[in-house]
Parts: C-alpha cells; structure tokens; sequence
C-alpha cells in the first residue's frame, strides 16, 4: 500500500468545535488496459477497498439464502493481495462489527479478529455496534491492541474517561476522520457509528461511550476536511440501507441515516455503509454514490477514484463489491496465523454435553412455552438461582423458527445455533398490571416467539388483536395488579430488541423496575444447565 497518514484532528477538540466536547461508472477494465488508458489520458486512480459486518468469520461459511462456501476473511485476503499487486494506489478499511460472531474469536475476547487486520495492513477500521456486546473493557482492549485508526466522528465520552483520554486511555485512538495521502492526493475517510446503540445495549456495556447525532458530525468533519484542501471525502458508517427498490432506497430509520446525510452533506464524493448486512454495489442515493459490501467477508467491496493530474479534480468513481466464492483460495497466512484459535474453537464445539432423550418442538401458542423455549428460560432461571438471585418468571425467545430439536447426543455447537448472540441476563421488577401489556406486545410483535415461563398465561385473538386475558401464579392464583414481580430476561430485550418491543423497553428503564445487569450470559446458563444433567426430555420441561 502506497501513502503517509496525516495526524487525525484530536477527539476533545473536535468535540469541542462541533459542540459535543463524475456519475458512478460501473463498468470494469483489465488493469493493465485501463493503467495504459490512465497514463494517456493523464490521469490516476485511487482504490479504497472494503469490508463489512466480518462477525469473527475467518473461513468460508453459507449465506442467508444458503449459497455454501462462501465469504470468510481468509477468502478476502488471497483478494486483496491480487488487488494490491495489481493497483498499489489503495487504502483498506473495514465498516464494523469484526468480531463477534464465532466461537474462535469469541475465545480470545476478539483478539485474533484484530490481530489478522493487523496483519492485513487496514488502514482504518469503523466501530460498530457488536464491538460492545462482550462489555466495555473487550472493546477497549481492542482499540489498544489495534495498529490501524479507529473512526467514529459521532462518538462522545462521557465524563468518566475526561481526565484519561491523553495521550494512554484506549478512548484516544477514536478519531473523527482520518486523512492518507496516496499518490500524491489527499483522501478523507470519515467514520460514523450507528446512534441506535441505546436501543440494543445497555449503558453496563457500554460504559461512558456515547454515538451522537450522526449528521453535525459528519457535516463538522467535512468543513475540516474541505480546510485541509482534501481531494476526495468519503463517508464510512457503520449503518446503511436495508434495501433498495429500483431507485428508491430504503427509508432510514432510528440507526440508519443514508438518506438523511447523502440529502444534506452534498460534499461526500461516496458513502460506503454497513450493519444492514446487504449487498449494494453500486447505487445512487440523493446524487452520491452508494455501495455496501454485505456480511461475513462474502463480498468485498471496491471503489476506485480517477483523478486528472493536471486539474486534480475527481473524474470518475467507479464501486463494486465481489463475491468471494469457491473458486478464490483461502490466504494461507491467515490461516496459519489462526490455526491454533480455528483448531480450538473446532474441537470445543464438537464437544457432547448432554442428550436429548427425545425431541424438543418448538412450536406453540402464546402462553404454553414449547419444551425447546423453555429449555433456556429454565437455564436463565437456574443460572440465577444458583448466584443468589430467584426469580419468579423469565422472558425469553427462540432463534428456531419451526426446527425441533432433535433428540440424541448434543454438542455444543448446537447449543451456538440455540442461542447464536451472546446476551447478559438481567432482572427486573413488573408488577401485575404492567405484565399485561408487555406480554401483548410480545405476543402480537411481527415474527416474535417470546413466551412468560413461570406464569400461567391465557389469551384471545391472534397476533394483532391477541388480548392477553389473564395471569396466573403456578398455583393458579390471579396476579395482584399492585405487586411486583422480578422477570428474568436478557439484557437486549431489555432495552427494547432495538425497538421491536417498546413497550417492554420503556417499562424496564423505569426507575422503579430495578434493571440490573448480571454478568451471566444466556448462552453460558444453556450450556450450565444441560451440562449438569447430561440427559433431559420434554418431561424435564413441564411448565410450571
């Protein structure tokens, strides 16, 4: 990689000053054809390459709509080098969310994620929202353990770190933008992370850090770019699109702001976005070209910049992302820096830990949890009772759809595919009456399969106007209106399922209801608790 780094505005005085202390050319030349083409035409192209939403995934993996051996970072780099070897005029960045996701990465606290992109010679990464799922002091150790920047220009720290930031606290390596200079022209790269962190995390996890509006920030950093007399602006967030239809794009929403910053910042040459876990190659939206480079390494994205080098004005931008199937090798140093992590992690997951003596559905209707549901709320309620903290009811859901688990031996890796994103458990006080309404929002919310264990809970209607009629204790006794009860679930629901269920969101963050984050994840309780018993079947299960 070709370019010098300029030294990034510092974060407290670029808080200070923002008040928080050529058309898209889609068509591919042959590189030799177009260098040729370059130098007769005096001109000079840029690369920014890309990846986003990585979850810990190193080797091939099958995507959402099952295309197999597909993806994975050991695939993207064999990639990158041919890109490298062929245009040594490039940056490489990533969009966010490295590391969570796999059990390699997760045995090393993400380690291993940002020690490959280290290897790989990023040159900056964007904080996603999943770096903070494992707590504050995993994300700070890998902002320490990170060679490359890392951006995020609406980030805000709270007063807890204001005596820390310079020049040793982890916090310090956040910078607004970043500017390389590569061949001779500047680039500017500014960083945005999603401000729906609130609506998934709690503050436990995520200590004094805080994502900010992002729209003064981007249009803050802009007019210091535009004062370095930068060449080219690019906006890397760490949000997105969720689709696009024909030429319409999707509609923004509480954590993606595309369309909002692509209508009012008309200085950003391109947008490369993320979190939405789309592939969008090349799109327009407001004027400004759009690309978007999936999930899990399958496609890598690629935006070249041609320059004129008499007038130094941008003359075309050309993005694309590329699918990194079967037929790209994986980098053997990356697998071989990995090797002991992948080998690790394979033989932990094919581990047994228990049987199935028979098969546990999954199905069922609001207010009979089926026995796969009620295999995790009876390991969140175990897994607190053993710490101390009895609970009369849990709240939970299932990642099944309508697959039965089946019965006979059971790894943990299945155990993964039961609960597949690591949640703190976490208690909280709702009286009787505020039952009611939480669980009808839970019953009738789109694709919910969340069930109350530990109640008896009857209903009419179906989804929308489902009405929950009546609750009752294990002994058949009506709920008192007026006293609380402590209801055991998981931190994210908690917080509103990023606004899925508000409801149950707003009535958690009320002073009263006593929301405490334990440091027992879901998945640890599942694994606990089915360990302990080495067999279990339905008529283990029996609600209460």
């Amino acid at each position: 990689m070709n370019g010098s780094s300029h030294a990034a505005l510092p974060r407290r005085q670029f808080l200070k000053g923002l008040g928080l202390g050529a058309a898209v050319n889609a068509a591919w030349e042959p590189w030799q054809a177009r260098a040729a083409a370059e130098a007769r035409l005096g001109q000079r192209t840029i690369s920014i390459f890309h990846t986003t939403d990585l979850h810990g995934h190193i080797l091939p993996t099958t995507s959402y709509d099952g295309l197999s051996n597909v993806g994975g970072l050991a695939r993207c780099a064999t990639q990158l080098r041919r890109w490298r070897e062929a245009q040594p005029h490039s940056l490489l960045i990533d969009l966010g969310d490295i590391y969570q996701g796999t059990p390699e990465s997760r045995s090393n606290d993400g380690q291993l994620m940002i020690q490959l992109l280290n290897k790989l010679r990023y040159d900056a990464w964007i904080i996603g929202n999943h770096e903070f799922d494992w707590g504050f002091p995993t994300f700070a150790k890998s902002l320490a353990a990170s060679a490359m920047p890392v951006l995020a220009s609406n980030a805000k720290i709270g007063s807890r770190f204001a005596n820390q930031l310079e020049p040793t606290h982890p916090l310090s390596r956040i910078a607004p933008y970043l500017i390389k200079e590569v061949a001779g022209f500047k680039i500017g790269i500014i960083g945005s992370v999603t401000p729906g962190l609130p609506s998934w995390l709690h503050q436990t996890l995520l200590a004094d850090f805080f994502a900010a509006d992002p729209l003064p920030s981007v249009q803050f950093a802009i007019k210091k770019l535009q004062a370095e007399n930068v060449d080219a602006i690019i906006l890397a967030c760490h949000f997105g699109l969720k689709a696009m239809y024909g030429l319409k794009p999707a509609p923004d929403d509480f954590a993606n702001r595309i369309n909002e910053l692509t209508r009012t910042c008309r200085e950003l040459h391109v947008v490369i976005g993320a979190h939405t876990h789309k592939d969008l190659p090349n799109h327009l939206v407001n004027g400004i070209p759009y690309t978007q480079a999936s999930y899990y390494g399958i496609h890598l994205g690629r935006i070249d910049l041609t320059f004129d080098l008499d007038s130094r004005q941008l003359v075309n931008r050309s993005l694309s992302t590329h699918l990194m199937a079967g037929t790209i090798p994986e980098d053997p140093l990356i697998l071989a820096a990995a090797a002991p992590d992948l080998a690790a992690a394979h033989n932990l997951m094919a581990r047994t830990v228990a049987t199935f003596t028979a098969p546990l559905p999954s199905l069922s209707r609001p207010g009979a949890p089926p026995p796969s549901l009620l295999l995790i709320t009876r390991s969140i309620r175990h897994a607190l009772a053993t710490r101390g903290v009895p609970v009369d009811g849990v709240i939970h859901g299932l990642f099944l759809g309508d697959r039965e688990l089946p019965a006979g031996p059971v790894t943990l890796g299945q155990l993964g595919d039961v609960i597949p994103y690591e949640n703190r458990l976490a208690t909280v006080l709702l009286t009787g009456a505020e039952l009611f309404p939480v669980m009808e929002e839970l019953y009738s919310a789109k694709h919910s399969t969340h069930q109350l264990d530990g109640f008896r809970v009857t209903t009419q209607g179906l989804k929308s106007q489902l009405k929950v009629t009546a609750i009752a204790t294990p002994d058949g006794a009506p709920v008192d209106p007026a006293k609380s009860y402590r209801i055991a679930l998981n931190a994210y629901d908690a917080q509103s399922a990023g606004r899925r269920f508000e409801r149950l969101g707003q009535t958690c963050l009320q002073p009263r209801a006593q929301l405490t984050i334990h440091p027992t994840e879901s998945r640890d309780a599942l694994v606990e608790f089915i360990s302990a018993r080495r067999q279990l079947g339905p008529q283990d299960l029996l609600p209460t």
